[in-house]
């Protein structure tokens, strides 16, 4: 029997005693190296005789803890877990509520330990993107590049409506690397490019929609958090201004916005959605198209 065995079985019988029980702490690696006079490999291969044996649970920050015999052991936490629970609490709450304390508060760890799965706030808001936008499934490529377009464009729009915080947090200009985005990529830019485009100009195309659909996805966070605020919604506000918006807009100066007032409209993000990819997507066709003979 080697010396981490003797120890394990020592502390075997302790657990079988009843002088640890259920819910205390374990020795600690530093605890059996003092107690028995070992190396530290040593006592580390007696804790994982102990948990192999279902004795004990070990966790990152929590250290080991003794079982009930009944009990199952906690799954082992990984970044994975940590990521879809940031996620989690953007799309409950906000992209700003998402910290490396609200963050281990809600995976009932030190703060420290979520360190050991995301080594920055930065990095976590990218591993967070990064599997938003890895979730994204647009059909199979059409031989209709306009088709092929919308549905990767309306994807990433259902996307941003589950996920309020995504337009906010991606960056056009300064993009973090993204793996699980290239599919996406590649679906939306290799549509442009079997359009006709070169390179150059179907990248600025792919740039142009995507912040074209951004910028409309910008507009849910704030009026979901304005919503739950008040209990108002857009439209129900818009007619507590009406009265103050057309007198500041008299029809003898500006008859346009006075017609506009005097008009209902229900806002609707789907239907601007829709209007600016038609009309973009119109302009775009009506240029690929070769110049009729005069």
């Amino acid at each position: 029997m080697t010396r981490a065995e003797e120890i394990a079985a020592v502390l075997r019988e302790r657990i079988a005693s009843g002088r640890l029980r259920p819910g205390d702490r374990a020795p600690s690696t530093r605890a059996i190296m003092r107690d028995h006079g070992v190396a530290m490999a040593t006592a580390s291969k007696v804790l994982a005789l102990l948990q192999a044996d279902g004795l004990i649970d070990s966790a990152p920050g929590r250290g080991s803890v003794v079982l009930a015999p009944d009990r199952p052991r906690a799954p082992e936490l990984t970044a994975a877990d940590v990521i879809a629970a940031a996620v989690a609490i953007a799309d409950a709450e906000s992209l700003q509520a998402v910290s490396m304390r609200r963050l281990a508060a809600a995976l009932e760890i030190p703060t420290m330990a979520v360190y050991r799965y995301v080594p920055s706030s930065d990095e976590l808001q990218a591993a967070m993107l990064d599997r938003v936008l890895g979730e994204l499934e647009p059909p199979p490529r059409t031989a209709d590049w306009r088709e092929d377009v919308e549905a990767v464009l309306r994807a990433l729009w259902e996307s941003m409506q589950a996920h309020p915080w995504l337009p906010a947090a991606m960056s056009m200009t300064r993009p973090a690397v993204m793996p699980g985005a290239m599919p996406m990529s590649e679906h939306l830019l290799g549509a442009l490019r079997s359009a006709g485009l070169p390179p150059r100009a179907a990248f600025t195309e792919y740039l142009c929609l995507l912040n074209l659909v951004r910028g409309l996805g910008a507009t849910i966070e704030p009026e979901l958090a304005d919503r739950a605020a008040t209990g108002v919604t857009e439209d129900e506000w818009i007619d507590t201004q009406l009265g103050e918006l057309r007198a500041a807009a008299p029809a003898d100066r500006f008859p346009v916005m006075a017609e506009m007032l005097h008009t209902s409209y229900p806002y609707d993000a789907d239907v601007l959605l829709d209007t600016a990819l038609t009309r973009y997507l119109d302009g775009l066709a009506a240029g690929l198209a070769p110049a009729s003979p005069r």
